[in-house]
C-alpha cells in the first residue's frame, strides 16, 4: 500500500502494518505513521483493528521493534 508514496526519512523503522487514512488518500501525510497526532485513528493492517496480534493497542508509539508482530519498514535498524 506504501507503492507509489513518497516516504518521509524516518529516523527509525515503523511497522508496515500500522494504517492510518491518510495513507489512502492522495498527497496523504505519511509522517503521522512516524510522529503520533491524537486527531489520527490507528489500525494494524493485519487485526483490522485498533489493537495488534499481541492484543495491544496500534501507534506509532507504541508499534516498536519489541513488539513480537513488528514488521519493520524504513528507518536505521537497531543492531
Amino acid at each position: 500500500m506504501l507503492e507509489g508514496k513518497t516516504l518521509p526519512i524516518f529516523s527509525r523503522p515503523i511497522c508496515q502494518d500500522l494504517r492510518t487514512k491518510a495513507i489512502y488518500i492522495p498527497g496523504g501525510n505519511l509522517q503521522n505513521l512516524v510522529e503520533e497526532n491524537p486527531g489520527t485513528h490507528y489500525w494494524c493492517n493485519c487485526t483490522m483493528q485498533v489493537v495488534g496480534p499481541d492484543d495491544q493497542f496500534v501507534s506509532p508509539n507504541a508499534c516498536k521493534q519489541s513488539r513480537s508482530c513488528f514488521n519493520p519498514v524504513g528507518g536505521k535498524p537497531v543492531v
